[in-house]
C-alpha cells in the first residue's frame, strides 16, 4: 500500500501550489471540491466539505460511483496502533482514507479529521484523473 507522508506529493506536473496531502480545510478546498469533483459551477454555493462530516459524506458517495475508482470511506487509527506501514510516525493519530485506480495504487492520505481526509483523497483524485489531470 503506497502512503503518503504529510510533505509528500504526487503532484508531478500538476500546479504546485496544490498539494492534497497537506492543503488545509476552508474555503478553497472546498471550493476545489465543489468544482473538480462535485461538478458545480462557480457561482453556486459551496457546502463546507472540508469541515462538516454530512457534506463531507455527499463527495464519499459521488467518489464510491465514479467509474474504475475504489474509495474508502474514512477510518480513524488511534496513537497505539502502528502507522509505520503508511509512512507515518509512531504515535500518530489520524483519520484516513484509501483510494485505488489505474494511477494511485492503494494510496492513503491522512488527516486531523474526517472530513479533510475525504476531501484530501478526492482532490487526489482530481488531481490525477478529473479535471484538473494534466
Amino acid at each position: 500500500m503506497l502512503a503518503l507522508r504529510r510533505n509528500t506529493c504526487l503532484c508531478g506536473t500538476l500546479p504546485a501550489m496544490i498539494d492534497p496531502a497537506k492543503i488545509e480545510a476552508g474555503r478553497e478546498l472546498d471550493r476545489l471540491i465543489a468544482e473538480q469533483v462535485m461538478g458545480l459551477t462557480p457561482g453556486e454555493p459551496i457546502p463546507p466539505y472540508s469541515t462538516d462530516i454530512a457534506a463531507a459524506w455527499t463527495v464519499v458517495e459521488t467518489m464510491i460511483h465514479k467509474d474504475g475508482v475504489y474509495f474508502g470511506a474514512p477510518h480513524f487509527k488511534h496513537k497505539h496502533q502502528n502507522l509505520a506501514s503508511l509512512g507515518y510516525p509512531e504515535g500518530t493519530e489520524c483519520w484516513y482514507c484509501v483510494i485505488n485506480t489505474k494511477l494511485l495504487n492503494k494510496v492513503v492520505l491522512c488527516a486531523d479529521t474526517a472530513p479533510l481526509a475525504i476531501c484530501r483523497v478526492a482532490l487526489l483524485w482530481a488531481l490525477n484523473h478529473g479535471p484538473l489531470a494534466p
